[in-house]
């Protein structure tokens, strides 16, 4: 061996990271020729005449193999015994000659301090902007390193470990990881996921930017609401009065529908507080729901009030539908049969809220014993629901003629008039 590793030691040495999936049915896609020729980043052609110089040495066994997550077999490569004797004395030869093995092992079975205290400082700011991904992320955005320092899977995704991630995080200049996070906001901004977006944002310090995005896709943004958005939102730091109201609606939706009870609560108080009209009463409706959510009927009721009393010129059906509902589970039927009579005789703008006061008119005469009547209501909240369907269909078929594809507008006006029809009969 020369002052540094040839390209078979080098293979040899990538192997011997595999040896335990020798008798496994799925292998990783690293130890295929592509595998092979991206960790040592060399072509798959060079790969391949390598390869085939350690099957005749009896250093590599080739075989078929399911890939992890793949649908067929590909080739894949061992080491044979004599082959594991020889990675031995490539990894004694290295430490004598003082050679960094680093850049070709698979950092994902590296422990954080023994791999930042090896690492080259070259390859460090790479790791480090790796380290701060939450997800998965494309390989092929970083700038060039040893790719088998950075791993990665059959669709060529990046994902290190979670305790290597911190540790890595914990020992990197703050500044720096600023700078991490907004390369970060770019690539998940063309990726069009907001959550990540939004995420990278707060950790880059950039609250001005996370809560602009905040309220131009709140609803798209609640779509999906879980943990990792709660981590992101709640984390904006000094929100401008123009976007307190959403920001906040967000951060206490978010809580509620994910089980943080509490701090739902501490936000609804704080909107409650607010000298802005719309946020009192947002905050009086996602504590009403927060309350329906734990069963505490009474004060659901008495949050929905509290709304019903901020504005005293114009009826919000929804907060309406809430209050009746509230009282239904409580077990009052006559209130609410009189909310919900006076709302169907002045009538909806949205046909899923018609369809919720059936339902309510309903689920009264049931509880009052009028099974007829209950079964009228029913089949009278269906109907406003085919005809929000319908109304859904019609848009999605304007959508697409707008657009030119008129194939697709035919397909939604064609369901759109279906529906329609079965409405009818």
């Amino acid at each position: 061996m020369a002052g540094s590793l040839t390209v078979g030691e080098r293979i040899i040495f990538h192997l011997s990271q595999y040896t335990k999936f020798q008798d496994a049915f799925d292998v990783p896609i690293d130890i295929t020729q592509d595998g092979i020729a991206a960790a040592l980043r060399i072509s798959r052609a060079h790969a391949a005449l390598e390869l085939k110089k350690l099957k005749d040495s009896k250093d590599v066994a080739e075989r078929l193999s399911h890939i992890k997550k793949g649908r067929t077999k590909r080739k894949v490569y061992f080491l044979t015994t004599q082959g594991e004797s020889k990675a031995s004395v490539v990894k004694d030869y290295a430490q004598e000659n003082a050679i960094d093995l680093t850049p070709f092992q698979d950092i994902r079975k590296c422990k954080g301090p023994e791999l930042w205290a090896t690492l080259d400082a070259r390859f460090k700011p790479v790791v480090a902007m790796s380290c701060v991904f939450r997800k998965p992320f494309r390989r092929e955005v970083l700038p060039d390193i040893a790719t088998s320092l950075l791993p990665v899977d059959e669709r060529g995704m990046v994902d290190l470990p979670r305790d290597l991630k911190e540790y890595v995080v914990s020992v990197t200049d703050p500044e720096k990881l600023k700078d991490y996070h907004s390369f970060a906001v770019d690539y998940w901004l063309h990726w069009d996921d907001l959550k990540e977006t939004l995420y990278h944002l707060v950790c880059a310090k950039r609250f001005a930017d996370a809560e602009i995005l905040v309220f131009h896709h709140a609803k798209e943004l609640l779509l999906a609401p879980d943990e990792d958005l709660l981590e992101a939102v709640s984390n904006i730091r000094d929100v401008t009065r123009g976007y307190s109201g959403l920001v906040h609606y967000v951060q206490a939706e978010t809580a509620r529908r994910v089980g943080m009870h509490e701090y739902c609560l501490i936000i609804t108080k704080f909107m409650e507080a607010s000298s802005i009209p719309s946020e009192r009463f947002d905050g009086y409706m996602i504590e009403g729901l927060l309350h329906l959510d734990l069963r505490d009927h009474p004060n659901a009721y008495k949050a929905f009030i509290r709304a019903r009393g901020v504005y005293d010129d114009h009826i919000d059906t929804q907060l309406e539908c809430y209050i009746a509902e509230a009282l239904i589970r409580n077990g009052d039927y006559h209130e609410p049969r009189e909310i919900l009579e006076r709302l169907l005789r002045r009538g909806f703008d949205n046909p899923e809220e018609e369809s919720n006061a059936y339902y309510l008119m309903g689920q009264i005469a049931l509880k009052t014993g009028e099974d007829d009547e209950a079964l009228r209501m029913f089949a009278l909240s269906r109907r406003a629901m085919s005809s929000k369907r319908t109304e859904l269909y019609n848009k999605i078929s304007e959508m697409y003629y707008s657009i030119g594809n008129r194939e697709k507008s035919l397909e939604f006006a064609l369901k759109a008039n279906e529906l329609r029809l079965t409405e009818m009969f």
